[in-house]
């Protein structure tokens, strides 16, 4: 589903795909556009602040995911404070393989955050759930520099079976509504 070198997705839950464009402060007075992962950029631009919106039958998790992986839009601080009001959200970005974040976000506030590039257990106000969640999928160990361990796919993984998310491969190829981010860096 998503290219492991470059990827921002970001589940929230229990809101709707109309709640999540109010948070977000989107005004829609038309069908929103509707692009694949493959072809997001061409229509969109490499800087866009772009995310495609997709939401499973039945499931209590709505999904964002960038158009461009590395401008991590949805992974931003105010997006993440924004559309955590009253529930959870949880966000998974790897940039260019260098290096994976993982940010975890409640009622409005960075619970925990964790970036691989500095081989420390997540920080913030209630780490606990992330870090054991990461533990359990190989970081934070003497050997994590293992050969073969791809942090970013272990990172999604960790969080998939921690929060429960699932997408069913091959559910967001195709074209899914899209729109442009409009929250300001704080």
């Amino acid at each position: 589903m998503l290219n492991s070198e470059e990827f921002c997705v970001t589940a929230v839950r229990g809101l709707t795909q109309q709640d999540v464009l109010d948070r977000l402060g989107i005004v829609v007075q038309e069908e929103l556009p509707q692009y694949r992962i493959d072809n997001g950029v061409e229509h969109l631009g490499m800087d866009a602040w772009a995310v495609r919106l997709y939401s499973p039958p039945g499931s209590e998790w709505f999904y964002l995911i960038d158009v461009n992986g590395h401008e991590g839009a949805s992974h931003k601080r105010p997006v993440l404070r924004q559309l955590s009001q009253g529930t959870e959200v949880v966000s998974v970005w790897s940039l260019i393989g260098s290096t994976t974040h993982v940010t975890q976000a409640r009622d409005g506030e960075i619970v925990a955050t964790c970036s691989t590039w500095l081989f420390e257990s997540a920080s913030g106000s209630d780490p606990d759930r992330l870090n054991g969640a990461l533990e359990r999928a190989g970081f934070f160990r003497e050997d994590e520099s293992e050969e073969g361990f791809d942090d970013a796919r272990a990172a999604l993984e960790a969080v998939e079976e921690e929060f429960r998310l699932r997408v069913e491969p091959g559910a967001v190829e195709g074209p899914l509504p899209t729109v442009i981010v409009p929250i300001q860096l704080d």
